[in-house]
């Protein structure tokens, strides 16, 4: 804005001697006058305006003071990102910098895309974060179990976002208040939960690409599987309770073995309600499975060396033909993301190949 300073005697005088410039004079004064009130009219409705704009304009003003104290600024979405969820919709028009995940799941699903969560839990059989994922996870908060997850560290992590899945719906409305949370189904397919981290991280492509390469990798194991497993069957269990956890069709990672890889379930295995059943170890022979999928952790190693030194169990058919694999039961049946999928499928393969 430009400034006058004038000698107010010398402007009466003027405006005395020379009638004519009282006239421009005064002319000058209400274009003057309509000038700076436009201007003030112009900052006041910008204001209004930034204030009606609201969240887009008040994340954008924060983005600012960011680069002006030289901090780390969150990446605008290219476009606003609207992920809908059990409990709703929420929309995002910038990346999350600090979330936090309440299933083991989510944080595989957040690494395979190259971001850390800014603290997750950890399963309800495992100590810390299972072997595959602690690598990646480096020295991140812990916040409890999947099943009794910390409110406390999450508070103190002050996040952007917390991710949690319909088994939390009891503590929504404390999650709520801590920070934005979206609410998923459990059991949904991890592909389409990828794509919607994808949305969240801005991360689009990268998701659609894992998606497809996951297609690509089972389509080629399929195939080299076709021929060698025609006619075998194979079994997913896990001893458990005294008993032994049959997976049937309906269970998730039974889903990899026989929808996608279309390998063929025992009889005993077919279910299209229950996702398991139990059977007694003097049942298993009753079962005829060619290979056997044996889940382990520390929870039931004790009771599988049990089995395992029965002459039952000796006696069945893939034991003598040495068909048995035994894997990490967390890994297998705890962790539905991209990368834990992707070691299931590459035990798989090395087991049947």
């Amino acid at each position: 804005m430009m400034s006058f300073i004038l000698n107010k005697k010398k402007v009466e005088e003027l405006y005395n001697m020379y009638p004519k410039i009282k006239f421009v004079w005064t002319i000058s004064l209400l274009v003057s006058l309509v000038m700076f009130l436009g201007a003030c009219s112009d900052s006041s409705n910008q204001g209004n305006n930034n204030a009606g704009v609201g969240t887009t304009n008040q994340a954008q003003a924060k983005n600012n003071e960011s680069v002006n104290s030289n901090s780390v600024v969150k990446p605008v979405l290219a476009a606003p990102a609207t992920i809908q969820h059990l409990k709703g919709e929420m929309t995002f028009e910038n990346v999350p910098k600090k979330i936090v995940v309440l299933d083991v799941q989510y944080a595989d699903q957040m690494l395979a895309l190259g971001i850390k969560p800014a603290g997750s839990v950890v399963a309800e059989t495992d100590n810390g974060l299972p072997p595959y994922l602690g690598d990646k996870m480096g020295n991140i908060p812990l916040l409890g179990t999947y099943l009794e997850p910390n409110l406390e560290g999450i508070i103190a992590i002050e996040p952007d976002l917390i991710i949690a899945t319909d088994y939390h719906n009891k503590i929504y409305e404390n999650l709520v208040k801590i920070a934005p949370t979206i609410i998923l189904q459990r059991n949904e397919d991890w592909q389409t939960v990828l794509l919607k981290f994808g949305q969240i991280l801005n991360k689009q492509q990268e998701a659609q690409e894992m998606v497809n390469g996951y297609k690509q990798k089972i389509s080629d194991l399929k195939t080299a599987l076709a021929n060698k497993m025609k006619g075998q069957t194979v079994a997913l269990i896990r001893p458990r309770d005294k008993m032994i956890r049959l997976q049937t069709t309906s269970h998730r990672t039974s889903q990899i073995l026989y929808d996608d890889l279309g390998l063929t379930p025992p009889q005993m295995a077919i279910n299209g309600k229950d996702t398991s059943v139990m059977i007694s170890l003097e049942v298993i022979p009753e079962l005829a499975a060619d290979h056997m999928f044996l889940l382990q952790d520390d929870t039931n190693l004790e009771l599988t060396t049990k089995f395992q030194d029965t002459s039952i169990w000796k006696n069945l058919k893939a034991v003598k033909d040495n068909h048995v694999y035994v894997e990490n039961t967390a890994q297998w049946i705890g962790y539905y993301g991209p990368i834990a999928i992707n070691l299931i499928v590459d035990q798989i393969a090395d087991a049947l190949k």
